[in-house]
């Protein structure tokens, strides 16, 4: 394991249109469908410029949630590589480092940062 990395079990891998984001899977409380879920997300593909739909909403035990496009599960053990000095305000804070998936990486966001980040403002709402 490389230095300054460390290992996590369980992820959630995404796509926001073409990009590709994972979360912990500990950090997922719920999966919903954009149709039934009752409360405010903020859509992953805002983060790449792309468009506000979502097929599904990922939402964290504190309401915080971000919507993605497609998702599949992964259960094994995977290196978490530290994010650069550089991009740790990415995304208001929310990026945790990267993953390695079948020779790809993955950014690793926390849900609640990257949700808080994304989330529709009230302004927005009024």
């Amino acid at each position: 394991m490389a230095a300054g990395s460390r290992s996590v079990t369980g992820m959630l891998l995404c796509r926001a249109g073409a990009n590709r984001v994972a979360f912990a899977a500990h950090e997922v409380a719920t999966i919903e469908s954009p149709s039934t879920f009752g409360g405010r997300a903020g859509c992953a593909n805002q983060a790449f410029d792309g468009g506000l739909g979502s097929e599904r909403i990922l939402v964290a035990a504190t309401g915080e949630a971000v919507g993605v496009d497609a998702l599949e599960i992964d259960s094994e053990p995977l290196t978490v590589l530290p994010a650069p000095a550089l991009l740790g305000r990415v995304a208001g804070g929310s990026l945790r480092g990267f993953v390695q998936v079948r020779g790809a990486l993955w950014p690793m966001m926390s849900l609640v940062d990257f949700g808080r980040f994304l989330a529709p403002s009230t302004q927005e709402a009024a």
